[in-house]
């Protein structure tokens, strides 16, 4: 059976590697007695997979992926045994079995939420912020891309569904980032925010927060929200 849920990445383990994480789950269902089925061969591996990897330096609410079992459990029971051994700053949840034909999570994936917790060194006018977020979001937002073939200019604007404020105290601000997610990209919310910060003519530090994934409709996952 193939098994659907989301993991739960805290601030506290953002800075630890997909890679990382991927063995710190693996090893968590190993040790919760959870029945993985694994791969044929030489080197049998659990067969597990994410929607997408999730950044190193960024926390989530919302990894999506998917396990096969060599045995028939129910996803409280599966969600329950597996918290039950997780890591501090670790934990699933959002547990389903995936129908038959059900697909794989990277093909459905469509975007992504993100919010973003700026701490400017300087305060920022919040007017100054707004008015520099409309210009950037009314044209081409132009970044340097590292491909295969060099570095190229890019335009990251098509990839932005929406972004809004959502608050502003002092020397700190919360931004609110809809972006495109799919299996060959999306949006690189730390090159935008780089970009902001360059049109403001200001410094800061922030940390990103990846708060929903919204993929195609099917009626199981997440969807994006009707505008």
């Amino acid at each position: 059976m193939k098994l659907i849920a989301a993991y739960h990445k805290g601030s506290e383990i953002a800075l630890i590697s997909h890679l990382d994480i991927q063995r710190t789950l693996q090893r968590a269902f190993r040790r919760a007695g959870l029945p993985l089925l694994y791969s044929n061969g030489f080197n049998p591996h659990p067969q597990f997979s994410f929607a997408t990897a999730a950044a190193t330096g960024m926390s989530s609410d919302c990894e999506w992926f998917e396990v096969q079992l060599s045995e028939e459990i129910t996803p409280e029971d599966f969600m329950l045994r597996a918290n039950s051994v997780m890591p501090s700053g670790m934990s699933v949840s959002g547990a389903f079995i995936a129908p038959e034909n059900f697909g794989s999570l990277s093909a459905k994936l469509r975007a992504a939420e993100y919010s973003v917790a700026i701490s400017f060194f300087d305060p920022v006018d919040p007017e100054k912020l707004n008015v520099t977020l409309e210009e950037m979001l009314s044209g081409e937002i132009i970044i340097n891309k590292r491909t295969k073939g060099g570095i190229r200019p890019v335009d990251m604007r098509p990839y932005i569904l929406r972004v809004s404020v959502g608050s502003v105290e002092g020397d700190k601000t919360t931004l609110c980032v809809l972006g495109k997610l799919q299996a060959d990209g999306g949006l690189r919310v730390d090159a935008f925010i780089g970009a902001l910060l360059e049109r403001l003519d200001a410094h800061a530090a922030y940390e990103i927060h990846r708060t929903n994934m919204y993929f195609a409709e099917d009626g199981l996952l997440p969807r994006l929200p009707v505008e």
